[in-house]
């Protein structure tokens, strides 16, 4: 579903979203678990035995049906080996009882293992690897099994001392994915689903068979998890890390389609509450930690809690800001938007399944506290009267009537253009890149806003010619959604990003139809919080880099926000107390949290009320070769030297060695006149050039502080 609940994104019905939704109700919501048990039984597959997994809206099985996975089936029979045949009959024991046989004979590997995928009529092997979600599953519906006298303890104990000894190591790795031969495949991972699974089994089989070592063997699990899924800078558990435990992007994983980038979900992060409890019990830490997050993913407006939340990266592994999205999600991944040659999860949407999971989780803390999450130093600074913020007297102009800045000398101004030129498509906007048909994950030149709204502002410095500025125009109000949001193209996903993109690339092209302004107006004070903050959509948590897209999106369409004030006070409870400002209260300062706060204040009538300290602290981020750091630790980047450039040209400040800077920035372009983020990385989209541009007009003295705060 959408983020409001009221547009179905995928119809088909899948097998494993059911099996979750069962398991869930039974445990926590009695009321209404006859209904979700029902429902799941229905995909039962008569002719072949065990589930069908995914059906269409009409009940016909989907082409994706057409295969079995251990995972999707081994979780349907735990759900439904867990109904008391007193309360919901004995159809769907015996229909466990059936499908675990099935499973048996079919799925089973030479040392017991469940396969990944054969198919739907079992005739055929598609995936032999192992992973660690289908035998946690496998145990824990083995353990179920033992309960209904369907299977001995002596084979619980084998199967349970298998993954206690081999797919668990000592240190409570669970790798995500295991070869024939038993060896972690290339792309194997610790997933904190399969890790909270794992750990339940491993908990149920030692109840059992009244062994402590299983439940000790959980407990490290556990442990692993938390020391290296748990996000100390933004608080809530990752999706997954390395088999080392370390956070990192890894862009080789492209090559395999799988998802390179780490996120957190609700979906993770309940059921790693939920183990918590059972493993550790109801009143240990994790359980109100990990509630306490999954709080924050809570929608508060709508109801239910959202997919997750995404970030920014900046190399090899540190999350700088609210990206929500999920790149290469797996074609089986419901909710995915198909766009050029990308796809996207956009993660403010929902998915019934995580309901579910989280009002189990919610159910097991519900006499916990809520605790204030744990996150890095420094946490925030002393409170400060808004009286006491020094005034700013920011001159407003008209950002159409920009003149060009000549930056022939400091960069392949002519390639640029041209590039941008080729990212055009006739009558409607830009793309990403310029290229019709890449490989790989590269984004193409289907338009976007986003595309379309970087590509105007590098040819409004540089002097270059939008081709049809009235049909350019004409496609972005297109992309306006019946709510009064913008999409990233016209019928595609609406948020604050992409309605500041749109109000801005118009006010770029001194267009001032903003389409359904009202509407707009009012969608974007709908996202504004009861801290004072603004989400992606409304009900998400609060972040600046949204607030600031938002206050500058309605300060161009001359509204102020629901409360100006409380936007002010959460903007000053964003200070880290070291000068710098951090993307949520309570975190770490970064390069581009000042940038945001410097410039949303200034379109307030504020100036930062720690000006020097900002400056100093943004100077401190400057690495040795000249770029700038998101911090005081990570790796210099293009995106991180753009925000610290653009904030202290806000706050009056300039680069320790600004020679330095234009020299790294030099060393981003391409020979064809793209720019990447990282010399020498890659080529690079009109982000990154966007970036680059933006950067040498302000040093070189040709850009505005009203400008360098609306377009960003």
């Amino acid at each position: 579903m959408d983020h409001a609940g009221n547009e179905v994104l995928t119809s088909e019905r899948t097998l494993y979203a059911h099996a979750l939704i069962a398991l869930a109700d039974l445990a926590a919501q009695p009321d209404r678990a006859a209904a979700s048990l029902e429902l799941m039984v229905g995909f039962a597959d008569q002719s072949h035995g065990g589930f069908i997994e995914v059906r269409e809206v009409s009940g016909i099985p989907h082409e994706l049906g057409n295969v079995k996975t251990a995972e999707a089936q081994l979780a349907a029979v735990v759900a439904v080996l867990i109904a008391d045949p007193a309360n919901y009959g004995d159809r769907p024991a015996a229909l466990g009882a059936a499908a675990l046989d099935w499973l048996d004979r079919t799925m089973l590997s030479g040392s017991g293992d469940y396969l990944a995928t054969v198919s739907r009529d079992g005739s055929k092997v598609i995936d032999d690897s192992i992973t660690a979600l289908a035998q946690a599953f496998g145990l824990w519906a083995h353990a179920c099994a033992v309960r209904r006298e369907l299977r001995s303890e002596e084979s619980l104990r084998r199967r349970a001392e298998r993954i206690r000894d081999v797919l668990c190591s000592p240190q409570g790795v669970v790798a995500s994915k295991l070869r024939p031969d038993g060896m972690p495949a290339v792309d194997a991972k610790v997933d904190g689903t399969a890790s909270a699974v794992m750990a339940i089994a491993l908990a149920q089989a030692g109840n059992i068979l009244s062994d402590e070592s299983f439940a000790e063997r959980a407990r490290t699990v556990l442990e692993f998890i938390d020391e290296n899924l748990w996000d100390k800078r933004f608080a809530g558990y990752w999706d997954h890390c390395d088999l080392d435990g370390k956070i990192t992007v890894h862009r080789e994983f492209i090559t395999l389609l799988n998802a390179a980038i780490p996120v957190k979900t609700s979906r993770t992060n309940a059921w790693l509450v939920l183990a918590a409890s059972i493993v550790h019990g109801p009143k240990h830490e994790a359980v109100a930690r990990g509630a306490g997050y999954l709080r924050k993913l809570h929608d508060d407006v709508h109801g239910g809690v959202f997919i997750g939340e995404g970030y920014f990266w900046t190399p090899p592994g540190t999350p700088v800001g609210p990206f929500e999205r999920l790149m290469l999600p797996t074609r089986r991944t419901a909710g995915i938007s198909y766009f050029g040659a990308s796809s996207f999860l956009r993660l403010y949407n929902k998915f019934p399944e995580s309901q579910a999971l989280a009002a189990w989780a919610f159910n097991v803390a519900e006499d916990l506290p809520a605790e204030p999450l744990s996150q890095l130093p420094p946490a925030g600074s002393l409170p400060i009267p808004l009286s006491a913020v020094p005034r700013s007297d920011l001159q407003v102009a008209t950002i159409a009537d920009l003149a060009p800045v000549d930056l022939s000398a400091l960069m392949d101004q002519e390639r640029h253009i041209a590039v941008i030129d080729a990212a055009y498509t006739p009558h409607l906007g830009f793309g990403w890149t310029h290229r019709r048909s890449p490989l790989g994950s590269q984004p193409d030149r289907t338009p976007s806003v986003f595309g379309t709204h970087h590509s105007i502002a590098n040819l409004k410095v540089l002097g270059g010619a939008v081709r049809n500025p009235q049909g350019v125009a004409g496609w972005l109000r297109s992309t306006q959604a019946a709510n009064g949001a913008f999409g990233e193209y016209p019928g595609g996903p609406a948020d604050v990003l992409n309605t500041y993109l749109a109000v801005n690339a118009l006010d770029l092209l001194g267009d001032n139809d903003f389409g359904d302004r009202d509407a707009c107006v009012q969608y974007l004070r709908a996202c504004q919080n009861d801290d004072g903050g603004f989400g992606v959509v409304p009900g998400f948590i609060s972040d600046l880099f949204h607030t600031n897209l938002a206050a500058v999106a309605l300060h161009t369409l001359k509204a102020d926000p629901r409360s100006t004030d409380a936007c002010v006070d959460y903007l000053l409870r964003s200070r880290t107390g070291d000068g710098g400002y951090g993307q949520r209260v309570g975190t770490p300062a970064d390069v581009y949290s000042i940038y945001r706060a410097a410039g949303t204040l200034a379109l307030f009538g504020l100036d930062l009320p720690d000006r020097d300290r900002a400056i100093d602290w943004l100077r401190g981020t400057q690495g040795p070769n000249g770029g700038f750091r998101h911090d005081t630790a990570s790796r210099e980047s293009l995106i991180a030297t753009y925000h610290a450039v653009a904030a202290l040209f806000l706050l009056g400040g300039e680069p320790v060695e600004p020679k330095a800077v234009v020299q790294w920035l030099q060393t981003c372009q391409t020979d064809e006149g793209t720019f990447s983020n990282i010399p020498g990385v890659s080529s690079g989209t009109i982000d990154e050039a966007f970036a680059a541009v933006q950067s040498l007009a302000i040093l070189a003295g040709g850009l505005d502080r009203y400008f360098a705060i609306l377009v960003s």
